[in-house]
């Protein structure tokens, strides 16, 4: 994650910076990404890069972070789908957007290479059998769905018969 430096800079650097990162990590997987383009991107120097993260799996990290709260914040502000209708319906909506969207190579790029490289939490915390369950069919429906298109009608159809099949 980014240091207290990095927390300290105008928005505007901050921002230049979160574009760097973005255009650098939507276009090459972590294990190809280079410090010296989003330098050059972000227009700062080598070194306040690595004043402003440890390294470049530092960045990507806090990038797949930036990247998580945008994507989520619109299902955050509604109440929890309380069936499995309003599930499937919030899972439309996500790839949906998610596939319109400046995010939609950097998560085809975190899906085909990325997501093993860098352990991440990608849902929160679940008290439940049943939400973990959940939550782990959602999330594999969408990495289908973004990283296959196509298939978004038929992944969440099936999606939708085994919530069904879960919750009853």
């Amino acid at each position: 994650m980014p240091t207290k430096t990095f927390e300290k800079l105008t928005k505007e650097k901050q921002a230049r910076i979160n574009a760097a990162l973005l255009k650098e990590f939507s276009a090459y997987s972590l294990a190809e990404a280079q410090v010296a383009r989003i330098v050059v991107d972000a227009e700062i120097s080598r070194g306040s890069f690595y004043k402003y993260f440890n390294d470049i799996s530092d960045a990507y990290r806090y990038e797949f972070s930036q990247v998580m709260a945008d994507l989520h914040a619109p299902f955050k502000q509604g109440a929890s789908p309380v069936n499995v209708a309003d599930m499937v319906a919030m899972v439309d909506r996500f790839v949906s957007e998610s596939n319109h969207s400046e995010y939609r190579e950097f998560m085809r790029l975190y899906y085909q290479r990325n997501q093993y490289l860098l352990p991440t939490n990608i849902s929160p915390q679940t008290p439940t059998e049943l939400e973990w369950a959940s939550s782990v069919l959602i999330h594999q429906s969408i990495k289908e769905i973004l990283l296959n298109p196509a298939t978004q009608k038929q992944n969440l159809a099936r999606l939708q018969r085994v919530l069904q099949q879960l919750f009853h």
